[in-house]
């Protein structure tokens, strides 16, 4: 074990040079650094799987294949990329700092940190420091003018409302307004002919209003009926696994039928609803079969991680 982090160590100041020469007179010569090659090498030294890193660090097996195969476009966004390579670094006992250097984009990145950082600075007397002077200045009496008139609006006599009573003669058509309440309430059947024929008699005259009222029932809705939706045909995929392989598979709504490490001599069979998403590690040492038939991978394997993606229609 000693010897293995001796190694790693020395991997990480071989990185760690080369990164300092490539940050001075770089040349056409000098070769681009692979912070997966130098992670997988790592792993190798150690003697681990995939599934041993898993165990170590928090991290999905998709993840660690795609660090080491360089696949940072299948990865999040550069933060999270940094956070994953400085985990995987400290479990193998490498310079984190040296391989995070190493990433693409990281020079600029820091470029762009140190110029945000830098704070603008005016000369005493310029038409800048004067013009923010005068915006701070106006944005504080606007603030006093904000609070006074609370103040004053605080402070005025709220005016008594008087309610005038008119007194209607006998006969006259009388209006009552009627308060809605805060959650109105929903009537059916003869309910509603009750309300409608109570509202009718709140603008008679007094007179004129019939000693009862006849109320008919309101005739019953019918329901709607819904169509039957067609049921999805279901699809069968075989995977038989001649080396060790990360796979994953989606069906159409997105659910996910499998997501592991499959050893040596495994066979997998899912049902689902196609289209399916796949994502298979060591694509030419798996073979694949859709409804019995096999399908030739190659066209989508990547040839610098044997990583193939696609949609199976």
């Amino acid at each position: 074990m000693m010897e293995q982090l001796q190694e790693n160590r020395l991997a990480s100041d071989k990185v760690a040079n080369t990164t300092h020469a490539t940050q001075g007179e770089q040349s056409p010569e000098q070769p681009v650094i692979s912070v997966g090659h130098l992670l997988r090498e790592g792993r190798e030294r150690m003697g681990w799987s995939i599934e041993d890193v898993v165990n170590q660090i928090k991290l999905a097996p998709r993840q660690i294949i795609a660090l080491e195969a360089d696949d940072f476009q299948s990865l999040p966004e550069t933060a999270f990329v940094r956070g994953f390579v400085r985990s995987y670094a400290k479990v193998l006992q490498m310079d984190a700092q040296t391989l995070l250097d190493a990433l693409p984009g990281a020079q600029v990145s820091r470029a762009k940190v140190d110029a945000l950082g830098a704070k603008p600075t005016f000369p005493e007397g310029s038409p800048e420091r004067r013009q923010n002077l005068n915006l701070l200045i106006g944005a504080f009496f606007i603030a006093l003018l904000i609070v006074g008139f609370a103040i004053w609006q605080a402070n005025v006599p709220q005016q008594p409302v008087i309610e005038q009573v008119k007194t209607v003669a006998t006969g006259a058509l009388v209006t009552t307004p009627v308060e809605l309440p805060v959650q109105p309430e929903i009537m059916v059947g003869s309910d509603v002919a009750a309300a409608d024929a109570l509202a009718a008699s709140a603008v008679l005259p007094v007179s004129a209003v019939p000693d009862a009222a006849v109320v008919q029932p309101a005739q019953a809705v019918a329901a709607p009926v819904t169509e039957g939706k067609a049921v999805a045909s279901v699809s069968k995929l075989r995977l038989v696994f001649d080396n060790e392989s990360w796979t994953e598979i989606t069906e159409q709504s997105g659910k996910v039928l499998t997501r592991k490490v499959y050893q040596p001599g495994e066979v997998l069979n899912v049902e689902g609803v196609a289209p399916f998403g796949l994502v298979i590690g060591h694509a030419p040492k798996v073979h694949l079969y859709y409804q019995g038939k096999l399908v030739d991978t190659a066209p989508h394997i990547d040839a610098s991680s044997d990583v193939a993606r696609f949609t199976l229609k």
